[in-house]
C-alpha cells in the first residue's frame, strides 16, 4: 500500500515539473510584452500616422456597410422584442406564475437597450 502512495506522489511531482517550463516561458513572454508597451506606448500610433491612417474621411464603402449593419441590428432587435412581448402576453393569458417577473425583466431590458446610446456616449 505504501508503494502505491509513493508512486502516486512521484507521478504528481513529474506532472508539475513538466508544466513548469511552459509556465515560465509564458510568464517571461508576458513580462516582455508589458515592458515593450511601457517603453514604447505610442509606437503603433506613430506608425499609423506615418502611413496616413488618420487623414481624410472615412472610406465610403465601409461607412455604407456600417449603416446597413446598424439598420439590420435595429430590425433584429425590434423583431426579437416583439417576440418577447408576444410570449409574455401569452404567459399572462395562460396564468403563468412567473409572468409578472418576466414582464418586469423585459421592461428593464428594453429600458437598458433604449438608453444604450446615452450610456455609451
Amino acid at each position: 500500500m505504501m508503494a502505491l502512495i509513493i508512486r502516486a506522489a512521484r507521478t504528481h511531482a513529474r506532472r508539475k515539473a513538466r508544466h513548469l517550463p511552459v509556465a515560465v516561458t509564458a510568464l517571461t513572454g508576458l513580462l516582455t510584452a508589458v515592458a515593450l508597451v511601457g517603453i514604447l506606448p505610442d509606437a503603433h500610433v506613430h506608425a499609423l500616422q506615418a502611413a496616413g491612417a488618420f487623414k481624410g474621411e472615412a472610406i465610403g464603402g465601409v461607412a455604407n456597410f456600417i449603416d446597413k449593419l446598424k439598420g439590420n441590428l435595429v430590425w433584429l432587435g425590434a423583431t426579437g422584442m416583439g417576440l418577447v412581448i408576444a410570449v409574455v402576453a401569452i404567459m399572462f393569458m395562460a396564468g403563468h406564475s412567473r409572468a409578472h417577473e418576466i414582464a418586469i425583466k423585459t421592461l428593464v431590458g428594453l429600458a437598458i437597450l433604449a438608453s444604450l446610446s446615452g450610456i455609451v456616449a
